[in-house]
């Protein structure tokens, strides 16, 4: 996997570190078929991957039953102010770009992801706003305990700045 390089939302990055943090270490594919489950493996195994910052459809969206071509029709029906998935999506991802310091198209690598955790958490409740305040605590939670599995397994040390 050396020198391999992903497309990825920032969300689905650190949904993938939340998965880790509620004890989803062996995720099984999803029924809309998309390949969240073989990213998070990948991202898993490899503390050094690169992974490309965008906004819109990444490898995360391949093989899903809502992928048409370049966009995702999924909806959804949590939020009063959005409809279409990928629009909340986008919201997110301008939000967490914004709070982290990071630009759309940048390349880092998943640890220097988790370097801008502490970013993403202090700033979760501005990122999710118009989400159930449980639901953004209870995220804020499981990424904590993800990011630290993570860092654990892979024997890492991030500066504490």
């Amino acid at each position: 996997m050396k020198n391999k390089r992903i497309n990825l939302r920032i969300h689905h990055f650190f949904d993938i570190i939340r998965a880790f943090g509620k004890g989803e270490n062996n995720l099984s594919p999803h029924p809309y078929g998309h390949s969240f489950h073989k990213i998070a493996m990948i991202i898993r195994n490899n503390p050094d991957l690169k992974i490309k910052n965008v906004i819109g459809c990444d490898s995360v969206c391949e093989g899903c039953v809502h992928y048409k071509k370049d966009y995702c029709d999924d909806s959804i029906d949590y939020r009063k102010d959005f409809v279409l998935k990928e629009k909340f999506n986008d919201q997110i991802d301008k939000r967490i770009i914004e709070k982290c310091s990071i630009k759309k198209g940048e390349i880092l690598t998943t640890i220097q992801l988790c370097e801008k955790a502490k970013l993403y958490l202090d700033n979760i409740e501005f990122i999710y706003s118009g989400n159930d305040l449980w639901h953004t605590e209870q995220r804020k939670e499981d990424v904590s305990k993800g990011l630290k599995l993570y860092l654990e397994l892979h024997k890492i040390k991030l500066d504490s700045k």
